[in-house]
């Protein structure tokens, strides 16, 4: 299967369900073929690309860190949790305990996903439109973040609340990374969902707004019940390495580990969905985005996993070389991510994404 703008899909077979979309329009089932009637229908619901199979494509199975119906169930999750938020907010008070609950059967369901793909490169690709953004990108965030500290712990163990490195019980700390990735922008509820939403960059005003969300969303949670850790990504997750990032302006060394990891999958997941304002990123974009920023914005032995795990170009993406030939992605080598092999209508080869492909 590949991955195709759904203005090129027309007459191909759909090999996965489509996420519902806004609006109530039904679900496209996995087998349903794509009709001129479904274009426009998808089009007008801000679906881009899909999934389809065809002769090209035809065996390629991409690694896939979130299954739809994982990612669909955790979404409504989250969503559930954020409307208890915003009732707690308007009555001044935290996030009663009972209603993040749900959030930590969410959690380890995702830490399994993540230890079932630790050791492999995938890709985190979400078709998904833009108004699924608020619920369905926490989610995608965990799920990554979540890889990033699974695959870190085991290389680099993990830091406690003194900055010692620890061996021990990596595995416990991930529930409490997974979880304050999910509820990390729960202070978005003290954001008027009209500057959350809008097509254009935020006045001012509405910047200031938005930065307070993570101050917001340590306030929310539920104050006996919360670990530390689970405050420290919610506090920290904006936050960069070289004091650029909001609400405190931290740098590296103030910073929890916790925090930079999720820093980097934000951002990543972030760049890699439909946005109000914006298109999604094609992966390479925001892979690259992520390498520049190593030890400058982002912790450098987060960005060091992050490089080994995620694709730039995962299995069934397309690709366009210099000559206007295109290709999918048939497979990645972890340990060569910028040279993946590529099948094309004349065969397969290995494919130097650098400097072959077109600008």
């Amino acid at each position: 299967m590949r991955l195709t703008p759904v203005l090129r899909a027309a007459g191909l077979r759909l090999p996965r369900d489509l996420p519902k979309m806004a609006g109530g329009l039904p679900l496209l089932a996995r087998g349903a073929t794509v009709s001129d009637r479904y274009i426009r229908a998808l089009v007008d619901h801000g679906i881009r690309c899909v999934w389809v199979e065809d002769e090209l494509s035809a065996g390629i199975e991409p690694a896939e860190l979130l299954p739809e119906p994982e990612r669909a169930g955790a979404e409504a999750a989250v969503r559930r949790a954020h409307e208890a938020a915003r009732t707690a907010r308007a009555s001044s008070r935290a996030v009663p305990s009972e209603d993040v609950r749900e959030l930590v059967g969410v959690t380890a369901e995702l830490v399994e996903l993540a230890g079932a793909a630790a050791g492999t490169t995938v890709g985190l690709v979400d078709i998904a439109p833009a108004a699924r953004w608020t619920h369905r990108h926490p989610v995608n965030r965990a799920a990554l973040g979540l890889l990033l500290g699974t695959e870190l712990f085991h290389r680099h163990v993990w830091v406690d609340a003194t900055g010692a490195r620890q061996f021990e019980r990596a595995g416990e700390r991930l529930p409490l990374l997974g979880l304050g990735l999910l509820l990390a922008d729960i202070g978005n509820v003290a954001v008027p969902p009209d500057v959350l939403q809008r097509r254009g960059p935020p006045s001012a005003a509405e910047w200031a707004l938005i930065r307070r969300h993570p101050e917001a969303g340590v306030a929310l949670l539920p104050r006996r019940s919360t670990s530390p850790r689970v405050a420290d990504v919610v506090a920290g997750h904006h936050e960069r390495a070289d004091g650029t990032g909001y609400p405190g302006g931290l740098r590296a060394g103030e910073i929890h580990q916790f925090a930079a990891i999720a820093a980097v999958a934000d951002v990543f997941a972030a760049m890699t969905a439909e946005r109000p304002y914006r298109a999604a990123l094609p992966p390479r974009a925001a892979v690259d985005a992520v390498a520049q920023g190593a030890g400058t914005a982002f912790d450098a032995e987060v960005v060091s996993v992050f490089r080994h795990v995620v694709a730039p170009h995962p299995p069934g993406t397309e690709v366009v070389l210099a000559d206007g030939r295109v290709g999918v992605v048939a497979a990645v080598d972890a340990r060569t991510p910028d040279t993946p092999a590529v099948r094309f209508a004349d065969g397969e080869r290995r494919v130097d994404t650098r400097t072959e492909l077109a600008a």
